[in-house]
């Protein structure tokens, strides 16, 4: 008989440290998983949201949506060459009284520049979100949205968008 009740004491104390054990596992990892960078496809409903943030003349503006294009609205501010493995690498900022009003839901613009025949765009959005576009000779090659409350990437033309983008562990 002692045997018996030796094995249900250890039973009775074994069940709940395992399952204290399981549980903190659980918690663990869902803390371990939260905390993870993840890329996922975008929705249709969020490929459409998220792929207004970009520039839009007004109708009737006849400007190219290209880089070329766009710097015809821009003024050079500042010229910066870089050494890039010796070979120089020519950045350019900009200032524009137009590019402004082209941004969707524009609160302020954070700069403009160019770099290897790229046009670089940075604004925040009315909602206090931060929109980074690139337009090259083809036109819009990389638009990013980011909402920082949420820590939440969106790339409206590759249709992904990732978890704890800045926050990830």
């Amino acid at each position: 008989m002692k045997g018996y009740t030796g094995r249900r004491s250890r039973w009775k104390w074994g069940l709940p440290v395992l399952a204290a054990a399981l549980i903190l596992a659980g918690v663990l990892g869902v803390r371990w998983w939260n905390g993870q960078s993840r890329t996922v496809a975008m929705s249709d409903q969020e490929r459409e949201t998220y792929g207004l943030y970009r520039v839009t003349p007004p109708d009737g503006e006849k400007t190219a949506l290209t880089a070329e294009g766009l710097l015809t609205h821009c003024v050079p501010e500042t010229t910066e060459v870089l050494d890039n493995d010796g070979e120089p690498l020519e950045t350019v900022t900009y200032t524009s009284d137009v590019l402004e009003d082209w941004l969707t839901d524009c609160q302020a613009l954070r700069g403009i520049s160019s770099l290897d025949e790229l046009l670089y765009i940075v604004y925040d959005t009315e909602g206090g979100w931060q929109v980074w576009l690139t337009y090259g000779a083809e036109g819009l090659t990389s638009q990013l949205v980011y909402e920082p409350d949420t820590d939440t990437l969106y790339q409206p033309i590759t249709g992904e968008k990732t978890f704890h983008f800045r926050y990830g562990k």
